[in-house]
């Protein structure tokens, strides 16, 4: 198993890497690290700087990771180690995948933590299945995110970014290897009312387009021991840092091919129970049409609750809202429960995926700031300024977008 120590404080480095001014990327001669591009290279325009930057993250989706549509069945066994949430100690588990397609995968955790033991099928899109529950629960969605999906598809967030959209490139140096870092500029203009932390982190590659480097304000994810499978680059070493504090840890102890897999590999058990479909970044939001506000307790210290508070939900077929009982964040209970009242009254337009209806699992974001409770359908859309055009139409590169069902 990986060994859990505690890590240094990296949020100097995350500030260091979150690009505010255009920067340069491997020119010749390039300046000092750090350095402001518009000293050095006056006449080059931040439009090409940002086609640059795409061109780089696009580079990096084709090199990295395991999530791509043309990769041949495989395997793979990791060692993990994961702070739950809540939780002050961390908790030791294995995760195994076989793999046949971005649709067609079988995944399953063990730990002497029930929460963190179950398994995941995915037989098509729209199709996807979990062991049937203990009684403490299967939290599978921190699993994915904290375990799975840094070591699988650690770049699926780069699909939230559109060619259009204003990105910056800069050359850092940490511990000792030269890294290329690409960022959206002033990303919060793209966020509409989400953390822009959720949808664009800052990607580092070094000079073979291998990902070193993920970063957020709070939150960076360190890959290390770089391996090349089928033409792709996967890190056997990963770390996920949270304010200062390692959070989790996997080690990958074995990854190969499969050849010619039978189906049976992703068969879902019989006591399976079916999963709303998950909507990936890139993907439309969903669209509500009836919102209800809350009617928000007062904190047991007299003063009133201020924030962001994440309520899971399905979404289904018809449009209804039911909240689902996953969250274990810190705040009240009294809280919880104003909100999943309100948001339990909810409407959406029903989700579609391939023009048919589907359950669909989301997260509500409610907000309270001291103001009235506006719908988000009432709410101002964000302006957002358009990038300066200095290349030719249709000049600006595309990512290689990639759906993985995660």
């Amino acid at each position: 198993m990986p060994v859990f120590s505690p890590a240094k404080s990296r949020r100097a480095l995350v500030a260091m890497l979150i690009c505010s001014t255009p920067c340069v990327f491997a020119q010749p001669g390039p300046p000092q690290d750090g350095q402001n591009f518009s000293d050095a290279h006056p006449v080059l325009a931040t439009s090409k700087i940002s086609e640059l930057a795409h061109r780089v993250m696009e580079a990096g989706v084709k090199a990295n990771a395991l999530a791509g549509d043309d990769l041949k069945p495989w395997h793979m066994k990791v060692d993990f180690q994961v702070i739950p949430l809540g939780a002050k100690k961390p908790v030791n588990g294995t995760m195994e995948e076989w793999h046949l397609g971005p649709s067609r995968w079988a995944r399953t955790f063990k730990s002497p933590e029930q929460r963190l033991t179950g398994s995941q099928w995915s037989v098509a899109e729209t199709e996807q299945y979990q062991s049937k529950p203990n009684k403490v629960g299967f939290d599978h969605r921190l699993l994915v995110l904290r375990v799975a999906r840094p070591v699988i598809d650690p770049l699926y967030q780069t699909a939230n970014i559109k060619p259009e959209y204003e990105m910056d490139v800069k050359r850092v140096t940490t511990t000792g290897v030269k890294l290329n870092c690409v960022s959206v500029i002033d990303p919060q203009r793209y966020a509409d009312q989400a953390n822009p932390d959720w949808l664009f982190p800052t990607m580092c590659f070094d000079s073979e387009y291998h990902l070193r480097l993920t970063a957020a304000s709070d939150t960076t994810v360190q890959f290390e021991d770089l391996q090349p499978f089928e033409g792709q680059m996967v890190a056997r070493d990963v770390k996920v840092v949270f304010n200062g504090a390692l959070i989790a840890e996997m080690k990958v102890t074995l990854l190969e091919s499969l050849g010619e897999a039978s189906g049976d590999l992703v068969k879902p058990a019989k006591d399976s129970i079916p999963e709303p479909y998950t909507i990936e970044p890139g993907r439309p939001k969903p669209v509500s049409i009836h919102e209800v506000g809350a009617s928000v307790p007062i904190q047991p210290n007299g003063f009133p609750f201020r924030g962001s508070f994440p309520i899971p939900i399905t979404i289904h077929k018809d449009g209804t809202v039911k909240a689902r009982n996953e969250d274990t964040s810190p705040w009240s209970q009294e809280l919880k429960d104003a909100l999943v009242r309100a948001i339990d009254k909810w409407k959406y337009k029903p989700y579609l995926v391939n023009g048919q209806p589907v359950d669909v699992a989301w997260t509500v974001v409610y907000i309270i700031d001291g103001k009235p409770f506006v719908p988000s359908y009432e709410r101002t859309e964000p302006q957002v300024a358009p990038a300066q055009q200095d290349s030719p139409p249709g000049s600006s590169p595309t990512v290689a977008r990639r759906r993985y069902g995660h």
